[in-house]
């Protein structure tokens, strides 16, 4: 590969591992599937630890994870005994999917946040002042703001089903 064409190849990685980081997806993951996305052809382990000066088992690992995501797929080439992999070239489905299941994720987490607080505050009801009902009531009053929220998220997940 001609040393301007991978110096544009590493400039993409570097710009791709931050952009995936900034949204709480693993910068290595990221610059595996660019290596991948940018190749014409599929690419084997060993193409993949030459490329990106990492372990084959840090390699085999991320990959695994990216076939989980239907990032990529693993390819048969005639007369090879290696494994090799390509990206899935709609990478407009693979983003998505992957930001659907990272939005699930943190909405079960606040499902989970707002029943744990919801039974703390119930739970003393009966022995408290009018003062601390009032506050409770206020709590109420808030959680039914996030649970808009998180009706809204559940909303923009199904919106991205149909766009899948």
């Amino acid at each position: 590969m001609h040393n301007k064409l991978e110096m544009a190849q590493d400039k993409f990685m570097e710009g791709i591992g931050k952009l995936a980081e900034s949204v709480g997806v693993s910068r290595f993951i990221a610059q595996l599937y660019a290596v991948l996305y940018l190749s014409d052809r599929p690419l084997s382990l060993d193409d993949l630890v030459e490329r990106l000066k990492a372990s084959k088992g840090n390699i085999s690992l991320n990959i695994r994870e990216l076939e989980k995501w239907g990032g990529v797929k693993n390819i048969w080439v005639k007369g090879s005994r290696k494994d090799y992999y390509e990206a899935d070239p709609d990478i407009k489905k693979f983003v998505l999917k992957k930001i659907r299941s990272g939005v699930q994720k943190r909405i079960g987490q606040v499902t989970d946040m707002m029943d744990e607080f919801k039974e703390l505050i119930n739970s003393g009801n009966d022995e408290m002042g009018d003062e601390d009902k009032m506050i409770v009531k206020t709590y109420h009053e808030k959680l039914k703001n996030i649970e808009n929220m998180k009706s809204l998220a559940d909303k923009a997940l199904m919106l991205a089903d149909k766009l899948l």
